[in-house]
């Protein structure tokens, strides 16, 4: 006899509150983690760019659930409402097991409907929540961070040469970006080292998180 393996989907959620910027975007992480399953292996959160006359960031997030097991979207577009509802004026798209469910004004979830699609696609984006995030962030090698999480590869700007022995500072900060379905982590050189290209001194609010 043959056992099957339970099919898994995913469910996601994609926010649009004209955050202007990252640090005003992992604040609006930090409520969705509040009320999401951030504490699951798969759950990942990532910021996007919504480009137009008043470019701004939206932020998704997504986790797996076991086929048949998937919260309701309606179900979860509620939850979020009731997290982000002191915000105001936000636009919310669920994408889920049972379909899909949104709210708030057009044009908000229009860019909500973009992040969600970027997210899903992998395309492109900055990922603020992952897989092995706090296992990285730390004094590390290239190798470690690959190892460790979900970073594909770890990338310097400006010609310098990474080995998968150099040693890189991630020390409590660590933001990937999505390019075109790999997980590149950017690094810059620092005063005694590589550092992460976007430090955490660039993100006065809700560093900590």
């Amino acid at each position: 006899m043959t056992t099957r393996s339970p099919r898994a989907s995913t469910t996601c959620v994609a926010v649009d509150a004209r955050t202007s910027d990252n640090a005003s975007a992992e604040h609006l992480v930090h409520l969705l983690d509040a009320v999401l399953p951030a504490a699951e292996p798969g759950y990942v959160a990532s910021t996007h760019l919504v480009p137009g006359e008043g470019p701004h960031t939206a932020v998704a997030a997504s986790w797996p659930c076991v086929e048949g097991s998937a919260p309701a979207a309606e179900d979860v577009l509620e939850l979020v409402a009731a997290a982000v509802d002191a915000l105001g004026g936000v636009g919310i798209v669920v994408h889920g097991e049972t379909g899909t469910a949104s709210r708030g004004p057009e044009e908000l979830v229009a860019g909500a409907l973009r992040a969600g699609g970027e997210h899903r696609a992998r395309s492109t984006g900055r990922l603020a929540r992952y897989h092995g995030r706090s296992d990285v962030e730390r004094r590390t090698t290239v190798a470690e961070v690959v190892a460790l999480s979900v970073v594909d590869a770890v990338e310097a700007l400006a010609g310098t040469d990474v080995e998968p022995t150099t040693p890189v500072d991630l020390t409590g900060w660590a933001r990937p970006t999505w390019q075109h379905g790999r997980v590149v982590l950017l690094v810059q050189q620092g005063p005694a080292g590589l550092v992460p290209f976007e430090s955490r001194d660039q993100i006065p609010c809700c560093s900590h998180h």
